[in-house]
């Protein structure tokens, strides 16, 4: 007997969606009092990215994550432009005075002040985000303050150039870059039929069932975005089904068929592939352990929860 239609009717819900929306506020109250330590000419954009943001957060989820975006500096990606549209980009384009450097230090020390106090100081900064836990916000946050990065499609003599925006940033002791597209994830997610959203909670909640309560020496090591890019290529007419166990099933019978092709797979941004060896990426081995384990749940559910009963 394989896992019963009512255990994926509770997976497939959220998470508590309170908190959210009231943390990023009282963030950007923050980075905007008299007492920011950013300048007043800068622009800067603040939102909310990740699975509250796309609806995809589970009872397992943590952090909220804010994006804090330096919008009047960038990074650019000019290798589509041929060389007349580069030559104009860069006659029309000089080095910020201000720079992602400065931007990410402020950012920091604004949350500091403001969250911090003599006696707790909830808003430390290790690793990719500023962290603000234990108290200070209605939710934990994690805030990362990144910069625009743009890939110019075109760059005319007349008219707008054509740009694909996106965020890039780097963790706080490291000069690695980490690029993302999360406006454009929302988008594609949201553009997808409506059981996908639903389908990556399933999957997410199989995931962290089999990991806290299933009889197992291993443990699926799958990260929520990637899990959530993965379930993004399945295709329409197996979201389509109604019954959740049949659609659990089938997905896990198409990634795994010999037909289908995971290298293939694009993230839900569109503008990366899924599987491959750069740091917002994923591999094809891991992803197949993870589809292993959830199978292996799933033909193996009524002989584990028996024994369990008469044990």
């Amino acid at each position: 007997m394989s896992i019963p239609n009512s255990k994926f009717d509770d997976w497939k819900g959220t998470g508590a969606d309170a908190g959210s929306a009231t943390a990023r506020t009282r963030i950007i109250n923050a980075l905007e009092m008299d007492r920011s330590s950013l300048p007043d000419d800068i622009e800067f954009d603040t939102f909310l990215q990740g699975s509250y943001k796309n609806d995809t957060h589970t009872y397992g989820s943590s952090d909220v994550d804010v994006v804090v975006k330096l919008e009047s500096a960038w990074l650019a990606d000019t290798s589509n432009l041929d060389s007349e549209e580069q030559a104009r980009y860069d006659r029309d384009t000089t080095d910020a005075d201000y720079t992602y450097r400065d931007f990410r230090k402020d950012v920091f020390n604004t949350l500091k002040t403001r969250f911090n106090s003599t006696t707790s100081k909830p808003v430390v900064w290790d690793g990719k985000a500023i962290e603000i836990n234990d108290g200070p916000l209605p939710v934990d946050v994690d805030v990362v303050p990144c910069r625009d990065y743009r890939i110019y499609r075109s760059y005319p003599s007349n008219g707008e150039p054509d740009i694909d925006h996106g965020m890039a940033f780097s963790p706080r002791h490291s000069t690695e870059r980490i690029v993302n597209f999360p406006k454009m994830h929302y988008q594609n997610g949201t553009e997808q039929h409506a059981n996908f959203k639903e389908t990556v909670r399933i999957f997410k909640n199989a995931r962290d069932y089999f990991n806290e309560k299933w009889e197992s020496p291993y443990r699926i090591d799958a990260p929520s975005y990637f899990i959530e890019c993965l379930i993004y290529n399945v295709p329409e007419r197996i979201l389509r089904r109604s019954k959740r166990s049949d659609r659990f099933e089938e997905i896990l019978d198409h990634l795994q068929a010999d037909s289908t092709d995971l290298t293939t797979f694009d993230q839900v941004s569109e503008m990366e592939p899924l599987f491959g060896t750069s740091n917002t990426q994923w591999d094809v081995d891991s992803a197949m352990t993870m589809l292993t384990h959830l199978g292996t749940m799933w033909n193996d559910w009524y002989d584990q929860h028996n024994r369990r009963l008469f044990t």
